[in-house]
């Protein structure tokens, strides 16, 4: 699938080859990670080339995919150049989407063929089954992560120990990393959409926002929670949660081939403002994820994608006012044939932790 779709920019082009520069372009064609490298792709072969660092791990990588032959730096470019006269490559194309201006020259007066600009952001937006499977077991890891938050959380505590502990239970669990700094919004600081988790004690009656993810095998996952500590007393905030949840609903609900990110986001944003909260939902609705944390298509004003099959999107509207609180709630989405299908567990019930 993905050498269809670089031969389909070739065709459409007149380009002969692709050069990758990018970290997550290269993994995402090759299955290998490295902080520096190349791929070169042409319609006869494909190569990769990685500095000393990485030579040995590509050559006895067992995930190494789409790759004809792995070259180890030298002179890098008078390398990439043999291949490029090899196969009579007459123009290449780069990433203008990731590429500094500065590196852009060098392409153009390193390599000997004519070199142009290519905006590969969307490349990445339909997901094979192998990474839908590597995004769905990082949503499995963070579903049980915060089955342990639950057990874990109580009054009393700060916003930064359950950081802390969610930073550590995504390791304890087999994640990677995780794929954006963990969020925790108490009380007031869940008014802020991305807020930093601080030393705030967290307090009987307090709704909490948890916005949590992590990588597995280079995809990741993102999920946002609301939960209440002790009790759920404050009906305002119930209100709030209760529309939350079912705007969030109406726009999985809409999901299926054919439809744009700006229409899901509409859906969205009309419930919240049909409950007189509009003027508080101030994000977009979702974005694409997989081997970016956000990447296209966006679910947004701006959503200009059609959605189709495999690809992977969030939807996490919310509602934040100032002094008082916020919710949020978020699911990452799989694109079907029909419809489409939870990654992350439908799990979101508002819970009151004792």
């Amino acid at each position: 699938m993905k050498k269809d779709l670089l031969n389909k920019i070739l065709a459409e082009t007149g380009a002969d080859a692709i050069l990758l520069y990018s970290p997550q372009n290269r993994y995402w064609f090759s299955r290998f990670h490295s902080s520096l490298g190349y791929v070169l792709y042409t319609k006869n072969k494909s190569y990769l080339f990685v500095d000393g660092r990485y030579l040995t791990a590509a050559k006895e990588s067992k995930m190494l995919t789409n790759i004809d032959e792995i070259i180890g730096f030298g002179p890098v470019f008078s390398l990439i150049n043999e291949k490029i006269k090899e196969n009579n490559v007459q123009k290449v194309l780069f990433e203008s989407d990731w590429v500094f201006v500065k590196e852009a020259k060098t392409f153009e007066d390193k390599l000997e063929t004519k070199v142009e600009a290519y905006n590969f952001d969307s490349i990445r937006m339909i997901k094979d089954n192998w990474e839908v499977e590597q995004i769905k077991k990082a949503c499995d890891i963070t579903h049980q992560v915060f089955l342990e938050v639950l057990e874990f959380v109580k009054p009393g505590m700060s916003e930064l120990e359950l950081a802390r502990f969610v930073s550590d239970n995504f390791l304890k669990n087999g994640a990677e990393k995780l794929s954006f700094d963990t969020i925790v919004a108490s009380g007031p600081n869940g008014s802020k959409p991305h807020a930093v988790p601080t030393d705030r004690i967290m307090q009987k009656g307090d709704f909490v926002t948890l916005d949590m993810g992590c990588y597995y095998n280079g995809y990741c996952s993102d999920q946002t929670r609301t939960f209440v500590l002790d009790n759920d007393n404050n009906e305002k905030m119930k209100e709030i949660y209760e529309t939350v949840y079912q705007a969030q609903q109406r726009g999985i609900d809409a999901i299926k081939p054919g439809i744009t990110g700006k229409e899901i986001h509409q859906i969205c944003f009309d419930y919240i403002e049909s409950k007189g909260y509009g003027q508080y939902f101030t994000h977009g609705t979702g974005h694409g994820l997989g081997i970016e944390i956000h990447e296209e298509p966006y679910n947004s004003v701006a959503g200009d994608k059609t959605l189709v099959e495999g690809m992977c999107v969030t939807v996490e509207p919310g509602i934040y006012i100032p002094s008082i609180g916020g919710v949020r709630i978020e699911d990452d989405i799989l694109v079907t044939k029909e419809g489409f299908e939870y990654l992350t567990t439908p799990f979101r019930e508002l819970q009151i932790v004792k």
